[in-house]
């Protein structure tokens, strides 16, 4: 890269810390043990970044990042101190600094927001879509959907909480032959039992020749489903109806009536594999470290896909850099308490593996050594990415001679 990183700190063995971390990176360190010293530095080279410490011995690091940022060009800058304070943070975040950690260091997130400055990532903006999802459970929904889109017939949609019905409707609506005519929502849940026959026909009539959509059908008492099943006769508009539970209290005319055409939308744990996707539709010129994607796919989602939208605005909302790191995260998608599903849905997904590798006469079977090197093939293909295709990196980090790793890195 040969980037130069100045380092303003004091404390000689934190400095040379800091200086491994930037070698490692393929960039040069040049250590200022003061504030002026940094500052002079400054003056009479460029740098691709500063590290700051706020507790320097001459002036505070705050006034120099305020002098850093008087700069024609001024680089960008991360922010280190020992006594995090808010009036700190806030002030650092004024003045622009990039990043703020705290003492003692966590290097490994450092080293990835170096990182990231340094080489930024670059993202395609998502394709112009309305649905995400490459999953086997989602492109089912999405054959239905594309169905109900070409079709006059009553539609249920049925999904947990956050899960996508109303966007799915609304998608329906957008491709469908209604689609000039209006979309109305009605919720008997937001009206008193003594007006919620009144509200119904109101929305029937806004609804005209477009589309009703009945929203959470499952908490009708069974007078309003009578009142519904009286008047669908006379009704010009498409039904769609959408309920988060069972609908087993739902008349059985009325289900009928309404589930024509069905769609189930999964919760986001039986869909992992759109977490990046739906994660990057969520985010504007900015990109998930792995090791925040990581936690994204360890967490069980008890909101689903509005969660984790939530969570993104979040994320982007706290990182003022292109990189989204694990500290950017919610607090409870820092905690891996929950991170066990992951490991049940690898050993479901490599005994389901086996079955299909094992099924037959035993003669058949093949050698224990095969099935492994597969495993392993694809678990050292998947560490290699992580680490920039570089095995050497990789070996130390799993503690591997460079050489047994090579040759089965070639075996692969």
């Amino acid at each position: 890269m040969n980037a130069h990183i100045l380092i303003i700190e004091d404390e000689y063995a934190l400095a040379a810390a800091l200086s491994t971390v930037v070698r490692r990176l393929d960039a040069t360190p040049v250590v200022a043990a003061s504030g002026q010293g940094g500052i002079d530095k400054l003056g009479s080279q460029n740098f691709a970044l500063v590290i700051l410490d706020v507790g320097l011995p001459d002036m505070s690091g705050l006034k120099v990042l305020e002098k850093i940022q008087a700069l024609p060009k001024p680089p960008p800058v991360l922010v280190i101190t020992a006594h995090g304070t808010l009036d700190t943070a806030l002030e650092a975040r004024r003045l622009g600094a990039r990043e703020y950690f705290l003492k003692p260091l966590n290097l490994a997130d450092l080293q990835r927001t170096i990182r990231e400055i340094l080489t930024p990532a670059k993202m395609e903006a998502p394709a112009q879509t309305t649905m995400i999802g490459s999953s086997a459970l989602m492109q089912r929904a999405f054959a239905v959907i594309a169905q109900a889109s070409g079709s006059d017939a009553p539609v249920l949609l049925q999904g947990p909480p956050g899960s996508g019905k109303n966007l799915a409707a609304e998608v329906i609506h957008r491709h469908s032959a209604r689609a000039g005519e209006p979309l109305v929502v009605f919720r008997a849940d937001e009206w008193p039992a003594d007006r919620v026959e009144a509200a119904l026909d109101d929305a029937i009539e806004k609804a005209g020749k477009g589309v009703l959509f009945l929203d959470e059908i499952s908490t009708w008492s069974k007078p309003l489903q009578a009142a519904l099943m009286h008047r669908l006769g006379a009704l010009r508009a498409r039904l769609f109806s959408a309920s988060s539970s069972e609908l087993a209290a739902l008349r059985e005319d009325l289900f009928y009536a309404l589930a024509v055409l069905q769609v189930t939308l999964p919760p986001l744990t039986e869909r992992t594999s759109d977490i990046p996707s739906l994660a990057a539709s969520f985010l504007d010129d900015r990109v998930l470290s792995a090791e925040a994607m990581a936690a994204l796919k360890a967490h069980l989602w008890p909101g689903n896909v509005r969660e984790l939208k939530a969570a993104m605005a979040h994320a982007s909302a706290v990182c003022s850099g292109s990189t989204l790191l694990p500290h950017h995260l919610p607090a409870n998608l820092q905690n891996t308490e929950d991170g066990n599903h992951l490991e049940d849905t690898m050993k479901r997904g490599l005994a389901a593996w086996l079955d299909q590798k094992t099924t037959g006469a035993d003669e058949t079977m093949p050698a224990y050594d095969d099935l492994l090197e597969t495993v392993e093939a694809a678990m050292l293909e998947t560490l290699l990415k992580r680490f920039d295709g570089k095995p050497t990196r990789l070996a130390a980090a799993l503690k591997m001679n460079r050489a047994t790793l090579r040759r089965k890195l070639k075996e692969d």
